[in-house]
């Protein structure tokens, strides 16, 4: 996945899908997991998910639990990409994606306290 496709949506698609409650959860759960770590750490969390997920679709799990191991595979490669260009460690709070989606949450849902792990 490129750093320039955003997640919920598919390359080239003209229609942008909304992601839902439960890609966002996963997503939330691997920033907040991630939160720290550097590249190599990112990438062998990314190996670990991807074994994960490819254990539990053997055992055929609700289709729920496999769409939400997709969003956060989706995530950890995200993530492990935007570490590979710097030598920092990742931070939520300075992720350009998660404050959009923080600004996005704000704008469509008024009211709602701004700032990461507000949702």
């Amino acid at each position: 996945m490129s750093t320039d496709q955003d997640h919920g949506t598919s390359r080239g698609s003209d229609d942008a899908q909304s992601p839902s409650d439960e890609q966002r959860a996963g997503w939330r759960s691997v920033q907040q997991r991630a939160k720290g770590l550097n590249h190599h750490q990112a990438k062998a969390a990314l190996e670990a998910a991807r074994q994960k997920a490819e254990e539990s679709s053997r055992r055929d799990g609700p289709e729920r639990e496999q769409f939400r191991a997709e969003a956060e595979i989706e995530e950890w490669e995200r993530i492990a990409e935007a570490l590979a260009d710097h030598a920092g460690r990742y931070d939520p709070d300075t992720d350009p994606f998660v404050q959009g989606e923080l600004a996005g949450q704000a704008d469509r849902e008024p009211g709602l306290p701004s700032g990461y792990g507000a949702a």
